[in-house]
Order: C-alpha cells, then sequence, then structure tokens
C-alpha cells in the first residue's frame, strides 16, 4: 500500500484540521493529533516532515477540493450567470461543511501567508484560461466589463473570503445565503435591488 492509499493518512489530515482550529497550530501538539488519530507520532512523520508541512498539505487539498467545485461548475453547461451563482454556492456549501478549515485558514493565514499565497498565486495561474474563457463569455453579456479576467478572480476570492472570515468568527447567518447575496451585488451592482 502506498503513502497516498493509506488510510491513516487522511485520518491524520482531518484530526490535525480538528486539532488546528481547536487550539491554533502553535498551541497544537503532534502528540495529541497522533492520540486523536490512533496513530504514533512517528507515522505522522511518515506522512509530513514537520507540523507545518501537516499544516500546508490541509490547506493545499483544501484548495484542490475548492478549485474542483469551481471547475465542475465553471464548466457545466448552465448559463454563464447560473454557472457563477453555483460555483459560489458550492464553495460556500464546502466552507460550511468544513468549518474547521475555515477557522484553521483564518487563524493561521498571517504566519503562513506566503505558503498559502504562492498555492493560491500558482493555481489562478494555472487555471486562468478556463477563466478568461468564462468571463468573455459574461463580458459578451455586459458583465465584468471593468477588470480582467485575474482582478476578476481576486475581487472573487476577497469576496468569499471575506464573506468566510466573517460566518467562521461569528457564526452568524447562514454562509451559502451570504455568500450569493453578496456575488449578486457584486455583479449587479448596488443600484438594483435584489429579488
Amino acid at each position: 500500500m502506498t503513502e497516498m492509499q493509506d488510510e491513516r493518512r487522511p485520518r491524520i489530515l482531518a484530526i490535525a484540521q480538528e486539532v488546528f482550529a481547536e487550539q491554533g497550530f502553535r498551541s497544537a501538539e503532534v502528540k495529541t493529533i497522533a492520540q486523536r488519530a490512533g496513530v504514533g507520532k512517528a507515522t505522522i512523520y511518515k506522512f509530513f516532515d514537520s507540523k507545518e508541512a501537516l499544516l500546508l498539505t490541509i490547506v493545499e487539498e483544501n484548495l484542490n477540493r475548492v478549485r474542483d467545485i469551481a471547475l465542475r461548475n465553471l464548466l457545466s453547461a448552465a448559463a454563464p450567470l447560473q454557472r457563477l451563482e453555483n460555483v459560489c454556492r458550492g464553495i460556500a456549501q464546502y466552507m460550511a461543511r468544513n468549518r474547521e478549515f475555515s477557522r484553521v485558514l483564518i487563524q493561521e493565514a498571517g504566519e503562513f501567508a506566503g505558503d498559502i499565497q504562492r498555492q493560491h498565486l500558482a493555481m489562478v495561474e494555472h487555471y486562468l484560461p478556463v477563466a478568461e474563457a468564462f468571463f468573455a463569455e459574461l463580458r459578451a453579456e455586459g458583465y465584468f466589463q471593468a477588470l480582467d479576467a485575474r482582478e476578476t478572480i481576486q475581487l472573487m476570492v476577497n469576496q468569499i473570503i471575506g464573506t468566510t472570515y466573517t460566518w467562521a468568527l461569528t457564526g452568524d447567518g447562514d454562509i451559502e445565503d451570504q455568500a450569493i447575496k453578496y456575488m449578486r451585488i457584486l455583479i449587479r451592482g448596488m443600484k438594483e435591488p435584489l429579488e
């Protein structure tokens, strides 16, 4: 069985995410993660070089899942605005189901900002052609005229991160409803009332 097939690895990642969300990265101990995951510390170090590598793997794998949600919805057969709303809804649903990741990302973003930013920017660059084609469809319908694809992606990411940040820290409201509402305001501007 390879490391990627070993069922202990996803269990370690899930438990580590919970522990980091509860205790914060610096306070969390590998020993605690190992005990909760039902493995020895050596097993954790078999899969991850360090506690930092464990955290960055959690971030990377979650960002990959968010990317997959976005791509699945962007490449669907729905109308462009519906696809965009589906992206927001899908990501918001993922973040709601995965509150621990939201908290870890928010709590640890400062200390690991450089590494997280590099992962994010590499992903954006890799999928920029897909985004450019998608936003070209929206521009043809009169939307998103002010920004190029890269800037539009950044605007969207800022919107969902801000929504997630507030939701994860306060627990107020429904993140999916908030994300969709804010996206609709962003698309329509602040002149038109929401339906």
